[in-house]
């Protein structure tokens, strides 16, 4: 989205990404089967944008790791390591004296020294809360022994190259109010810090009337869907403990996405509980589509892109404090003050008893538009004149 804002704009001098190949010819198909990268590196928009791709060195490296059977934080790190030193080697090449420099966290350390030394201005594009959110998931774990343990924490190496890279960067953008609060907690100077939501543009899709009864039953139940990493950070565990506390309640529950937590059998094979797993995006659309509120109960989360997309389709949502504020409690959805099992079931017991209450919020998240790359673009370049 970053280089296609600014190249929108007429603001971007010079795009180096690790690969880039357009799709469907053979050379991206050879490309694809080694790296999944080359299936999600391209964008139309781009095409006569200044692109400098480092597709042969990937390709490369992603075959020598593959020998060395490298995985998880090693392979992740090596990967962001490989980057920034092969895009730092490129920027002596790019010539101008007002230049700001773009790159997203966990990869910028060695392009931001670089960047330093040519007395740029550099931009660090925050992917998520930070270390605030490890912390979380080992809490969480504690608090929720019965879903599993916490996942791999990374090397202390990873948070201390980032931690140089928050000095070296002159602005740090975020994408919510939830990961501004996190990185200051982790002592970001927050003078550093700016928020600009993730920009949305909304697929096109027939037109649709969204219809709730006039009470649900148990022939008729509360459709509910969770999009998404099923985790214990995500609060998928408390959405299952409230379904132990609604009883024969009439309600159902959609799950859509991958594992990443251990699930007692009770939930796994729950009569109302459906484990869709990892469906392709025209199935996660027509999931928006079909039910009738989502659910976000997330512990920690960069934005929550989910949200934006429910909201294109017209679909309430009750989601959490901690993660981009898309919901206006009351308006579109509600937002809970604390992510627990009972306050869960208590939303879903409102919600479930005022099926008009749903339709309003329905009518109004049609009605709400969500930031457009225009924004993002605008956010970018005030930024490059302050």
């Amino acid at each position: 989205m970053v280089p296609r804002a600014l190249h929108q704009s007429r603001r971007l001098g010079q795009l180096i990404t690790d690969a880039w190949s357009e799709p469907r010819t053979i050379k991206a198909s050879i490309a694809a089967s080694v790296s999944t990268r080359f299936s999600q590196r391209f964008h139309p928009d781009l095409a006569g944008a200044n692109v400098r791709a480092l597709s042969r060195s990937l390709l490369a490296h992603e075959m020598q790791w593959r020998l060395q059977r490298r995985e998880g934080w090693d392979l992740l790190m090596a990967r962001n390591d490989w980057f920034q030193q092969e895009a730092a080697a490129i920027l002596p090449k790019i010539t101008g004296e007002r230049t700001m420099l773009f790159a997203h966290s966990y990869s910028a350390e060695a392009i931001f020294t670089e960047g330093k030394r040519r007395n740029w201005t550099t931009v660090l594009g925050q992917i998520d809360p930070g270390p605030e959110h490890i912390l979380t998931q080992d809490r969480l774990s504690g608090e929720r022994p019965e879903f599993g343990a916490p996942p791999e924490a990374p090397p202390y190496r990873y948070f201390d190259k980032w931690r140089n890279e928050c000095e070296l960067a002159d602005w740090i953008i975020v994408n919510s109010d939830w990961s501004r609060e996190s990185l200051i907690r982790a002592g970001v100077d927050e003078r550093k810090l700016r928020t600009i939501p993730l920009p949305y543009e909304r697929e096109p899709h027939e037109a649709f009337t969204r219809a709730y009864p006039p009470a649900f039953t148990s022939e008729r139940p509360l459709r509910v869907l969770f999009v998404g990493t099923a985790s214990v950070a995500k609060g998928v565990a408390d959405l299952l403990l409230a379904f132990d506390r609604l009883g024969d309640a009439p309600i159902e529950l959609h799950i859509v996405g991958d594992r990443a937590m251990e699930v007692p059998e009770r939930f796994l094979h729950h009569p109302r509980i459906h484990w869709v797993g990892r469906v392709d995006r025209a199935g996660v659309m027509q999931h928006y589509r079909a039910d009738d509120l989502l659910m976000f109960p997330s512990h920690s989360d960069g934005f929550g892109m989910a949200q934006i997309e429910a909201q294109g389709w017209g679909l309430p949502i009750v989601a959490s404090r901690h993660c981009g504020r898309v919901v206006r409690e009351g308006e579109n959805g509600l937002v809970l003050d604390e992510v627990t099992p009972d306050a869960i079931a208590a939303a879903l017991r409102r919600v479930m008893g005022e099926p008009q209450t749903l339709d309003r919020f329905a009518r109004n998240s049609e009605s709400t538009s969500a930031p457009g790359i225009d924004a993002l673009a605008a956010g970018l370049i005030a930024l490059e004149r302050q």
